[in-house]
């Protein structure tokens, strides 16, 4: 059973902290960043112009999110959770979430494919390829954001005093909840990304780093985005490997025209089907319990130290 705990740790603080910082400061912030961007680069190309609105101002997000950690107490053990490091093959995970985000979107875009909902065409120059490469450092950092903000400040302060379950649950659904105001979403695109929320989250905890979720949510953006041409969550990227058939492109139960594919039932199996797989592993190695736990069942968090009879003092417990 939960046992007492700092205001601080309760669910309801995290979220109100969480709306402050991120939805509030975080997009003032934010609005600020793309008016300097847009005098640094008053006249990019259409391609570069969607790369400089939609994905580049998250960089300001990400070093707001350090700095956050890095000047409020409670909030700097979440510094270690995304610091890379050889022994926990942070690059190595980043790979493999990088080779999960492509085969995971590929596999939706085949079905569509399949299916005749949509066709693609190959327009693609050498010209392009700066403009790539920008492309896939600014969604690294777009999605690098949103993992900051929802699988570590989320998901980490929420198991402070919860168990993981509940911290993959909450954070599943906000992280969802985020995209409601996307063009085009609807009830099954919601659904997916609430479903695509708790797939990641648990990836984060059964590889053990959150260099994987980096990766599979890059991968998964830049793939769809750049690479065919697709929605991303409603967004259409001027400059891709391959476009989108204007006389194509048909909304049903494989794919969403206004929406992309996270819009269509493909997307929602192969979510489904990596939680399975996910829990099935943990299963096999006896790791389920891990989601019954806290940071504090675990003793991996502060905890009051009784000197003498006059102090009180804290200390750590790693």
């Amino acid at each position: 059973m939960l046992g007492k705990t700092k205001y601080n740790n309760r669910i309801i603080w995290i979220l109100l902290a969480f709306f402050c910082w991120y939805m509030l400061l975080g997009e003032f912030i934010l609005y600020g960043f793309m008016e300097l961007l847009g005098k640094l680069i008053p006249n990019p190309s259409p391609g570069m112009a969607f790369v400089l609105e939609y994905y580049t101002p998250l960089i300001a997000s990400v070093l707001f999110f350090l700095l956050v950690c890095a000047v409020t107490k409670k909030n700097r053990f979440l510094l270690d959770v995304v610091r890379p490091s050889k022994e926990r093959r942070s690059m190595s995970k980043l790979g493999i979430g990088i080779l999960l985000g492509f085969l995971t979107n590929f596999f939706c875009i085949l079905c569509a494919l399949l299916h005749g909902d949509i066709k693609l065409y190959l327009d693609f120059s050498s010209a392009e390829i700066p403009v790539m490469i920008f492309a896939f450092i600014c969604v690294f950092f777009q999605s690098t954001s949103e993992e900051l903000w929802c699988r570590v400040f989320m998901y980490d302060r929420i198991n402070v005093h919860y168990p993981l379950w509940v911290a993959i649950v909450v954070n599943g659904t906000v992280f969802g909840l985020l995209h409601s105001a996307n063009p085009g979403i609807s009830a099954l695109a919601m659904a997916d990304l609430i479903i695509c929320g708790l797939a990641y989250s648990l990836l984060r905890w059964y590889s053990g780093s959150i260099w994987t979720c980096f990766g599979i949510h890059t991968m998964w953006n830049f793939t769809q985005n750049f690479l065919f041409g697709l929605p991303n969550s409603g967004l259409v990227s001027e400059a891709s490997v391959f476009h989108l058939d204007a006389a194509t492109g048909i909304s049903n139960l494989i794919y969403s025209y206004e929406f992309g594919v996270e819009g269509a039932v493909p997307a929602v199996f192969i979510d489904l089907l990596l939680i399975v797989v996910i829990m099935v592993l943990a299963k096999r190695q006896g790791r389920l319990g891990e989601l019954l736990e806290s940071r504090e069942s675990r003793g991996e968090m502060p905890v009051p130290v009784k000197k003498n009879d006059d102090d009180l003092i804290v200390e750590f417990e790693e």
